[in-house]
């Protein structure tokens, strides 16, 4: 293995190179975002506090991405005007001008749409055709039975028919409910509204008794998928109560109550005053992460590939083909999520890596995911679950490294990766969940190394059982008991450790709690960085003290040296005549070190 800079450049994560790309398109896309709200919508109700909090987020973001550009500039030398800092400058300013161009023009396209129009005047009845874009789902409103996504293509309104490319929240009820399916093409007809909440802006609410009549049925892979879904939450509803809402969280990023069912049954109920206490004490126990599909889905199915390719041998063409392919089946697989879309982006990008032999790097391919994404998709600069998702990662990649090697002073090797890795990504991620729920999880870190053994191995279960319930059921249904085995011990935790009120810390909300919670860490982490420094050179000053040398030598250490000052100040001055003596005991000493 190299040794030199060019093999730790290989070996690590930490090409910090597109950071500030990365950091300057996330606050341009956030800055022009709302920008474009004050410009569009001047009338709008608090607008005024929106584009305070867009340009607060942005102007941290283009502070932070200075600030890394900064750094990396005088790490390398690069305050002199050569050809790499040139580069920086001009990919910084190109990320800025297209991020922002590719905001104003998605955020224009919505604002300029026929049923985006409409809407702003009221609420109105319409008559449509757009294909289903989401799983359907228990509805979060008392209004309706179910929820999904739709893209609209074509809209007719007072017998005036548009063409439009709206996407719209979609709310049915009673049989209404069994018709929909993920990526069919329907008729629907109903009330289009202005959405209060969610990313999309438009509400439709379809109607009782015609809301949506099927025009094409969903393509052949589509169908697979589904099919094998339902296999999965059938085998699912033979396991106790809390598998049947914990297992599809885990394994697909659903929990079990938020499926809609169809045909009502017995074993299909799941009592709803459970399951909301459940993910409550999910939440305040801070494991409520691991009901969403992240990147350790992807890293699971990614190690089982590359092991099953390192074993046939595999060209590196095909190891890289087959882990995309991999990673493009599981995204289809699960329900979908701004985190799968991280994940997905990320795992493409590190297969690519591997094509082009070369290793991975998980910070450039992290900021390259969100240089794509945010381009791609400019709503998801303002994306919870994406900002959670990324910030998870960057702590992974940059902090947990540091906090493990201090760990391990006390803690065995493997309990201290465990926590670092609990502590790394708690820490980049509270910032946002402040912004989203202004309180702090006191029980996290000890609720994930609880959990953490039987984590991986529950999910592998629950992927494995989603593999094969569709061609066999009575394996399926006995992954899926094993999977329900390490729920079981999740439930025991959250009930354990997210059982009382005080197992959260109330916290400011919005931009101030953010700011204040990101100061909070970063005084923590630069007092565990000082008391770390003045522990090491202590060690290397007592080592020092043995060896003989020149005086003053071993007292060169600037902390040492201030302590020296003030303790011996006062007895130099009372044995200063002392200075005459050059016996060879006191020869070389100062005259405060000398023996009377």
């Amino acid at each position: 293995m190299r040794t030199d800079g060019c093999g730790r450049r290989e070996q690590g994560s930490r090409d910090w190179r597109m950071l500030p790309v990365a950091l300057t398109v996330w606050a341009a896309a956030l800055g022009t975002r709302w920008l474009s709200a004050a410009v569009m919508e001047p009338a709008s109700d608090g607008w005024w506090t929106d584009i305070g909090v867009g340009w607060v987020l942005a102007a941290g973001a283009f502070g932070a991405a200075a600030g890394v550009c900064a750094g990396i500039a005088v790490m390398r030398g690069w305050w002199r005007p050569t050809r790499a800092a040139v580069w920086m400058m001009t990919m910084v300013c190109c990320a800025a001008l297209t991020a922002c161009v590719s905001t104003w023009c998605s955020n224009a396209i919505v604002w300029q749409d026929p049923v985006s129009v409409r809407v702003r005047d009221g609420p109105v009845h319409a008559v449509m055709h757009g294909t289903v874009r989401a799983p359907v789902t228990v509805a979060d409103t008392f209004e309706a039975d179910c929820q999904s996504e739709a893209r609209l293509t074509q809209v007719t309104i007072d017998g005036v028919s548009m063409g439009t490319s709206a996407a719209v929240r979609l709310y049915a009820s009673g049989a209404q409910c069994a018709v929909l399916e993920r990526d069919a093409r329907y008729r629907l007809s109903g009330h289009l509204s202005a959405n209060e909440f969610g990313g999309q802006r438009v509400r439709l609410t379809l109607d009782d008794a015609h809301g949506a009549r099927l025009v094409s049925s969903p393509p052949l892979g589509a169908r697979i998928v589904a099919h094998m879904q339902e296999a999965f939450f059938a085998v699912t509803d033979d396991l106790s109560e809390q598998a049947r809402v914990l297992v599809p969280g885990l394994t697909i990023g659903v929990l079990g109550s938020e499926r809609y069912v169809v045909r009502s049954s017995a074993a299909s109920d799941i009592d709803a005053t459970y399951a909301g206490q459940l993910e409550e004490r999910f939440r305040r126990s801070g494991i409520m992460h691991l009901m969403a599909v992240s990147g350790g889905h992807f890293v699971l199915v990614a190690a089982l590939v590359r092991r099953l390719c390192a074993w046939l041998l595999a060209h590196r063409y095909v190891v890289a083909v087959v882990t995309a392919g991999a990673y493009l089946g599981l995204s289809a697989l699960m329900f979908p999520s701004d985190s799968v879309t991280r994940a997905l982006t990320m795992g493409c990008l590190t297969a690519a890596a591997t094509a082009a032999g070369r290793r991975p790097q998980s910070m450039s391919a992290l900021c390259w995911t969100v240089v794509i994404v945010i381009v791609a998709r400019p709503d998801m600069a303002a994306s919870y679950g994406f900002a959670l998702s990324c910030a998870a990662v960057f702590g992974i990649i940059t902090c947990t490294g540091a906090i493990a090697a201090r760990l391990e002073r006390f803690l065995p090797a493997i309990v201290a990766e465990a926590v670092a890795l609990t502590v790394a990504a708690q820490c980049c991620t509270l910032p946002v969940q402040i912004l989203m729920e202004p309180a702090v999880p006191l029980m996290s870190v000890p609720a994930n190394l609880i959990v953490t053994p039987v984590v991986g191995t529950a999910t592998m279960t629950g992927l494995a059982c989603l593999l094969t319930a569709w061609c066999c059921p009575p394996v399926g249904g006995a992954l899926a008991w094993v999977a329900g085995w390490g729920t079981k011990v999740m439930e025991c935790c959250a009930m354990w450790l997210g059982g009382d009120d005080r197992m959260t810390l109330p916290w400011a909300d919005g931009v101030t709690g953010a700011v204040s919670v990101l100061g909070a860490e970063a005084a923590i982490a630069a007092l565990v960085t000082a008391v770390d420094r003045l522990r090491t050179d202590g060690r290397r000053l007592q080592a020092r003290t043995d060896e003989p040398g020149e005086p003053w030598q071993a007292m060169r250490n600037r902390y040492e040296r201030i302590g020296l000052w003030i303790n011996q100040t006062p007895k130099v001055f009372g044995t200063w005549e002392d200075q005459a003596d050059h016996s060879p005991d006191n020869r070389g000493k100062c005259p405060a070190m000398r023996r009377d």
